[in-house]
């Protein structure tokens, strides 16, 4: 209880632009950290059980993330959004008070995954196992790890909303390295039979990590038999079923893709798939990491307030833009080296379909800090709308895209599909909460996204000669980099202040 007293400091109270460029630094070093841990744990995993063996990866993982987002009812995000108007305003008492309705109901989902998981178990082995129904007991199994990752991710929201950013960046570090240490053992060891077994261990070690800081702040307390208990997590549940139908509508496309490409490739072609869309979902990780972790609970504290809300969102979509493009650029630069290097040889087919799909993690980062409002503003109807039809505009395209042109044409989807998430968030929340752009920051994004498309098209679409691809390249990654210091020097008080010293 001492500790929750003190948690308001000058760097809880923080909003500044700098702030937000000192986390989404940090997180986007932590994830450039799981990103290098990922290089040595997917090519050892890659070598060790090969494309089949990925592709196995891929649907058990699906499997569970079906399990968590239909059964966690919406609560980590509620969770955080009303731990965070508690931080704004509320006293110790009734912050403890609150995280022990938020761990009694993450307790509920925990077990409904467990039922959900013995329900549905021969259906997924029916679809994911060569239609042997046969295989349920294996795919219960899976349950074990969504029980898990909900109690984790209950944990991680009481953290995000107590803005305990830095502890959430330290969890994220260990699970980074712990996760490479719970699963290439067991493949080596075990084979096939070793992934599910891995699975678990990463599971079970993201609660024990979560547990280990979160306690620090407020003791373990649930009341699972308590009627008053139920009453008060009511709102969180009402708040999230939409949010939980559009995860089940959006784990039901992850199912749906592996089903597309199984139906008439084989489970390579599906790691083929996977590996495309990893990479271009870590390099999106460099700066969504810090979208979860520090903008939505600093964003959810100003919903009520239209002109700090839109002052914040600009400010999210500037620094995300500013850190990611240039790395973007150069990614396009090296695909090649980094496929290798990241897989084997034979995943280089993936060159096209990753290229292509660069323009995904760009477009995410304009679109996510307008979605996030949404949430932060418990619209969730209108976001189980939103999130539906996109589902069902990605699943349709990508079946086209990919029936019509391979991998490449999954690439495209995903670019595609991202442009569709900013214009319609952008619509939606200029209608309704009055959200514009800044001048300077369309500008920005505009000029980064021209350097970007560039970098595509010299490096890729005009088969260019090694010479041409690394001046072309070089040259898209030098104006971005300078676009984004100009950004930098001219928002940031320290890097003015860097600037001032140096000239002295």
């Amino acid at each position: 209880m001492d500790e929750l007293k003190n948690l308001h400091n000058p760097e809880t109270n923080d909003t500044s632009y700098d702030h937000v460029l000192k986390y989404t630094g940090i997180f986007g070093g932590v994830q450039g950290l799981k990103m290098l841990v990922s290089v040595a744990r997917v090519k050892l995993t890659a070598y060790i059980l090969g494309g089949w063996g990925m592709g196995l990866i891929s649907a058990y993982s699906a499997v569970s993330e079906f399990l968590n987002k239909a059964s966690n009812m919406g609560i980590p995000l509620n969770a955080t959004r009303q731990t965070s108007e508690l931080f704004e305003d509320g006293t110790a008492e009734q912050i403890a008070h609150q995280v022990m309705v938020i761990r009694t109901w993450v307790l509920w989902s925990a077990l409904l995954s467990v039922f959900i998981c013995l329900f549905f178990s021969p259906i997924i082995s029916y679809f994911f196992f060569e239609h042997d129904w046969h295989r349920w007991p294996v795919v219960m199994l899976t349950s074990l790890v969504a029980v898990s990752n909900i109690i984790a991710e209950g944990e991680c929201a009481i953290l995000k909303g107590l803005r305990q950013v830095r502890k959430v960046a330290v969890i994220e570090t260990i699970l980074a390295l712990g996760t490479l240490l719970c699963t290439i053992p067991m493949y080596y060891l075990l084979g096939i039979r070793g992934i599910l077994i891995g699975l678990i261990a990463c599971g079970f070690l993201s609660a024990v990590v979560h547990f280990f800081f979160s306690l620090r702040l407020v003791s373990y307390k649930v009341r699972p038999f308590s009627h008053t208990t139920f009453i008060e997590g009511l709102p969180l549940i009402k708040v999230g079923i939409p949010y939980v139908l559009a995860g089940v509508a959006n784990s039901c496309l992850q199912m749906v893709i592996p089903a597309i490409i199984l139906a008439h490739h084989t489970m390579d072609e599906l790691g083929h798939y996977n590996a495309g869309w990893a990479l271009m979902f870590g390099y999106a990780g460099l700066v969504f990491l810090a979208l979860e972790s520090d903008y939505f609970p600093r964003l959810s504290s100003v919903s009520n307030d239209k002109q700090r809300m839109n002052d914040t969102i600009n400010q999210q979509i500037d620094v995300c833009a500013l850190i990611l493009t240039p790395l973007l650029i150069l990614l396009v630069v090296f695909m090649p080296f980094v496929l290798e290097m990241l897989y084997e040889e034979e995943f280089l087919v993936v060159t096209g379909m990753a290229t292509l799909s660069v323009f995904y993690p760009f477009l995410r980062c304009l679109a996510l800090p307008m979605g996030y409002s949404i949430l932060a503003k418990g619209h969730s109807i209108a976001y189980l709308v939103l999130e539906v039809c996109y589902d069902v505009f990605f699943g349709l395209l990508i079946w086209w895209c990919y029936n019509s042109f391979g991998l490449v044409g999954a690439g495209i989807a995903m670019s595609v599909g991202a442009l569709y998430d900013v214009v319609i968030y952008f619509l939606y929340c200029h209608f309704r909460y009055g959200f514009v752009f800044r001048r300077s920051t369309l500008l920005f994004c505009l000029g980064q996204l021209a350097c970007l498309l560039v970098a595509v098209e010299y490096c890729f679409l005009v088969s260019p000669s090694a010479e041409e691809k690394y001046t072309a390249g070089g040259i898209a990654f030098v104006v971005a980099s300078a676009l984004s210091i100009y950004q930098l020097l001219h928002r940031s008080d320290c890097a003015k202040c860097l600037i001032r010293k140096f000239m002295k």
